[in-house]
């Protein structure tokens, strides 16, 4: 193992993930810890949900799935949001209406708890949500499954956590292999919820972009999107990472768009946006007939 990692070289940054694999995920022959290095290496290239769904599909190896379940926020009062991430052939899951995921995440959070925050491999009879009586697809894939391995991560700045639930169709793996199940999952795990976080912020900057093709800014379609992302918080280095540019391209347009909008620092631009918003929404807002139903 250590001779696949001196070949390979890792960065830096894998480098600091790789550190006693050996030693954790004792088994592994050269090939499998090669392509194990490789898979958490392609983490870091995640830009779109796309890539996230492909990149679990590669990973199901060493992170056995067919669902799974990423919950994050506050669960002490209970202000989570939950997706899903399925690899069932032929299968479209949705929920139906009124149908939540509250049972299973309430479940297996307590289960994380009891086992002091640590990865947990698990029967599905462990989770007595899962044999939920709802002829929903969802809960109708989540009766079939066999086995989960239950993780989060604790965002220590916020005091939320992050809960992931990997559920497969086949049996636990043989005593002797929990360890590293874990160890691997753990790895992949702490990877999954550092894109899942990339791809929530991806999704709101989109937000706030589309917000900002409205404004009767004089920049153009790229400079709004940039805008609208530096008004959310984001680094030059978030934005070029999101959008896939140079960091010295993101301070040429940062310039441009400060000339333009007539402001000289980042707060300025930030406050100047979410101004031309409200004045944006007011006059949609006020365009609207007092009485939409009266004709």
């Amino acid at each position: 193992m250590n001779a696949v990692i001196t070949q390979a070289r890792p960065s830096y940054w894998l480098d600091s993930r790789c550190r006693g694999i050996d030693e954790r995920a004792a088994g592994l022959d050269p090939q499998d810890a090669a392509k194990f290095i490789s898979i958490l290496a392609a983490s870091r290239l995640i830009r779109r949900p796309n890539d996230l769904f492909a990149w679990l599909k590669d990973a199901q190896k060493f992170l056995p799935h067919q669902v799974l379940i990423a919950a994050w926020g506050d669960f002490q009062r209970w202000n989570v949001k939950c997706e899903l991430v399925w690899h069932l052939p032929g299968a479209r899951l949705t929920q139906t209406r009124g149908c939540a995921l509250d049972d299973v995440l309430r479940d297996a959070y307590m289960q994380w708890l009891r086992g002091g925050r640590e990865p947990l491999v698990l029967s599905a009879t462990a989770l007595s949500s899962l044999a939920r009586p709802c002829t929903c697809a969802l809960h109708t894939a989540l009766r079939g499954m066999r086995s989960l391995l239950v993780h989060g991560v604790r965002d220590k700045l916020s005091g939320c956590d992050s809960l992931y639930i990997a559920l497969d169709g086949q049996n636990l793996p043989a005593a002797g292999e929990h360890g590293r199940v874990i160890a691997l999952a753990h790895l992949l795990l702490c990877q999954v919820d550092n894109v899942w976080r990339h791809l929530a912020a991806f999704r709101l900057d989109n937000l706030h972009a589309a917000q900002a093709i409205t404004l009767p800014l004089q920049l153009s379609a790229r400079e709004r999107e940039i805008l609208a992302s530096l008004s959310h918080g984001r680094t030059n280095h978030d934005i070029a990472e999101a959008l896939a540019i140079s960091l010295f391209t993101v301070k040429n347009h940062l310039k441009r768009i400060f000339r333009k909008i007539g402001v000289s620092n980042r707060t300025q631009a930030a406050a100047r946006f979410n101004q031309e918003l409200m004045r944006s929404e007011l006059l949609a807002s006020s365009a609207l007939p007092a009485n939409p139903t009266a004709q």
